[in-house]
């Protein structure tokens, strides 16, 4: 569990300033939001589910990152679906401005982050 905590939070940290824990890994499992270990081991997949439940955490209902997280893998398969995730996550990562920004491109930021969260609960909600 440690080196799992280790390695999360060497992606988590430089993005979300937030680390993972023991718990909330637990919670994610006891939630169904990341498959129970075999014999308390971690596999590549479950780092990536973390990573995605962490990730999105912020932004979504837990209820909502995991009708996602079943959607994408109904999809495509479950090592396709992170690695979409990934480069979607990376793109938009390169295309966000940063450094010191006027106000109104704040306000600009926030009201679009608004309306995607809505955009997507309402279309994950409805497609499952």
């Amino acid at each position: 569990m440690d080196q799992v905590i280790d390695e999360v939070n060497q992606f988590l940290v430089p993005l979300t300033e937030t680390k993972i824990t023991k718990s909330m890994i637990n919670s994610y499992v006891k939630q169904g939001l990341v498959q129970r270990p075999e014999k308390k081991r971690y596999s590549r997949q479950h780092l990536a589910e973390i990573i995605v439940v962490s990730l999105m955490k912020p932004i979504l209902s837990l209820e909502t990152i995991k009708k996602a997280i079943a959607l994408a893998v109904k999809l495509s398969p479950v090592n396709e679906a992170y690695d979409q995730f990934i480069q979607a996550f990376n793109e938009e990562l390169v295309k966000t401005p940063t450094g010191h920004l006027e106000a109104k491109v704040y306000e600009h930021m926030a009201i679009q982050a608004l309306l995607y969260k809505l955009l997507v609960e309402e279309m994950i909600n409805h497609d499952l």
